[in-house]
């Protein structure tokens, strides 16, 4: 029997404000460990990061999270996320070493960044891990292949529509696109939780719909509420 309602594994996609509240926490904690000099708070910042990696089902700050009342319409790739969270245990784990090891003042410099880092994200919205992730997958090129990645025919352009597993918008919007493609179009449909490379593409929440020029680059793209107006958009954009 689970500990809390929650899933075992983090999800492909989860509620975008969920990162927000976690970075709050890690920066608040990582700032109070500062402020009071209390080594063992930073170790606790980062046993909270570990739980969540580990998955939601084991992390007490997703448990608070989920006492909030909060559905959302949209849902965020998970995948930056993840590795956002790995950035700033990463920097913890130096951090405590050094802290414990006796040179104090490097710890307490990298404690800061991440509580600046975190804090910065949790009240911008802007998730600075998550953009690192974005560029190092694009660099990589494992992602930025768009027409190997997703298995794209012929000459382009090509429509997708970029879903995830419990997105209320997600339905809605596939049908928008497919009503405005009719039969002149091909949709190309990728879900996060079988490509959650998907989570590189120029997007920060699903439904969303992305359009791939010959070349392989992204051109229009259209997220959150797609419907007639905007599907329409992105067929057209097709040529």
């Amino acid at each position: 029997m689970s500990i809390f309602p929650l899933p075992a594994r983090t999800p492909a996609a989860v509620h975008p404000a969920a990162p927000r509240f976690s970075q709050a926490i890690t920066g608040m904690l990582c700032l109070e460990a500062i402020i009071f000099q209390t080594q063992a708070v930073v170790v606790i910042a980062a046993v909270f990061i570990a739980l969540a990696l580990i998955g939601p089902r084991w992390s007490p700050v997703a448990y608070l999270f989920t006492l909030l009342p909060a559905r959302p319409a949209e849902l965020e790739p998970s995948r930056p996320v993840r590795f956002a969270q790995l950035m700033a245990i990463s920097m913890l784990v130096v951090a405590i070493a050094l802290l414990y090891a006796g040179a104090s003042t490097a710890g307490w410099i990298i404690t800061g960044l991440v509580a600046a880092v975190a804090l910065f994200s949790a009240i911008s919205g802007i998730c600075i891990g998550c953009i690192a992730w974005k560029q190092l997958v694009r660099r990589g090129g494992s992602a930025h292949d768009l027409k190997k990645a997703f298995a794209l025919t012929g000459e382009g352009p090509w429509l997708l529509v970029v879903t995830a597993p419990n997105c209320p918008r997600c339905g809605p919007a596939t049908r928008a696109i497919q009503d405005a493609a009719g039969a002149s179009h091909d949709i190309v449909s990728v879900d996060l939780s079988e490509h959650p490379e998907a989570g590189a593409l120029p997007i920060w929440s699903v439904p969303a719909g992305v359009i791939v020029e010959p070349s392989g680059n992204v051109g229009l793209v259209k997220t959150g509420v797609i419907g007639a107006n905007e599907a329409r958009e992105l067929v057209n954009a097709l040529g």
